[in-house]
């Protein structure tokens, strides 16, 4: 008899009385009041390309859209190792297959962005990928994340970080808000500066775990970076990629210089006096304005990139109690 490998409800749905449930023998149901009757969508599902006997390993129901929802199919337990994946717009009666140019691994996991329609990510057997556009094209998340078979995950709706369960190398975490923010439009820009989310001083302690005492008997992980988080992207490598921070009378406060190379660069630039810093799987800058730390209030950040000058607000805000 087969079992339920995965049952899907967003609050869309909810309102429209749907719940998306996938099976281990390959079938896809669809119920859309609440439960009372259900209509098994494989056939359509197949007419798409879908191997009718792959395990369903996930439905995601679209948090835009009741009528919208994802599926991924595994065929690692066949050595089927094709990457399933299908939309449907039409409540299940056709899909489309968007696989596009992922690599032949199982897929997982299948997410769709809260914010940003277009943003999906899935996980598969060799690690994440995110596509902008719906699915037409796939790129792979990197950084230092392991090559490793990713099993579930999800986009914190608050703090809009992605994150991440694995088959064997722990739990993974990371903001993915500029990723919210590409778009096609982004992407044939010479340059582009993302907002930049606020930060409050913590003033996080620098004391450690007393390990001559405990040894490993306690999980410590490293605290965010305490600093304004710049986010840019760049089309094509530039010689020159400099950040300025200025204060409300307009003085320079920090002036940095950032990664130039083409695509997407992370500047972290501490609340303590000094330049820009290296953030954990990101690229830091170099170099300093003044030695005065940032204080609470408000800034405004500058980047010459690419020919372009661009600017957008920032705020150092107070330490949340």
């Amino acid at each position: 008899m087969p079992y339920c490998t995965i049952t899907s409800i967003s609050e869309s749905s909810l309102r429209a009385g749907t719940i998306w449930v996938g099976t281990d023998d390959g079938r896809v149901q669809l119920t859309q009041n609440h439960g009372g009757t259900w209509t098994d969508m494989t056939p359509a599902l197949t007419a798409a390309g879908a191997n009718s006997e792959r395990w369903v390993s996930r439905v995601f129901a679209s948090p835009h859209d009741p009528a919208t929802a994802f599926v991924a199919k595994s065929g690692f337990r066949n050595d089927d190792f094709a990457p399933y994946l299908y939309r449907t717009t039409d409540f299940g009666k056709t899909w489309t297959a968007i696989a596009g140019n992922l690599p032949r691994a199982p897929i997982n996991v299948v997410v769709q962005d809260r914010k940003n329609r277009n943003l999906l990510v899935i996980g598969n057997d060799v690690g994440v990928f995110f596509s902008v556009d719906g699915g037409a094209a796939w790129t792979p998340l990197k950084a230092n994340l392991p090559a490793v078979a990713v099993h579930d995950l999800t986009i914190h709706p608050r703090e809009n970080d992605l994150v991440l369960g694995t088959y064997g190398r722990a739990l993974w975490t990371g903001d993915i808000t500029p990723l919210q923010e590409l778009s096609a439009d982004v992407l044939a820009k010479d340059a582009h500066l993302f907002d930049i989310e606020p930060k409050a001083r913590y003033g996080f302690s620098t004391q450690g775990m007393n390990y001559h005492l405990f040894g490993d008997k306690f999980l410590e992980v490293p605290n965010e970076p305490e600093g304004l988080v710049i986010n840019y992207f760049v089309k094509a490598d530039s010689a020159n990629a400099r950040l300025r921070i200025t204060d409300p009378a307009g003085r320079v406060v920090r002036e940095i210089q950032g990664p130039g190379r083409a695509g997407l660069s992370r500047v972290v630039v501490p609340f303590a006096a000094g330049g820009g810093q290296r953030g954990r799987g990101a690229a830091g800058g170099t170099g300093a304005g003044s030695s005065a730390a940032l204080a609470v209030g408000d800034y405004v950040v500058t980047l010459d990139a690419a020919g372009q000058t661009l600017t957008k607000p920032a705020r150092v805000r107070e330490r949340i109690r």
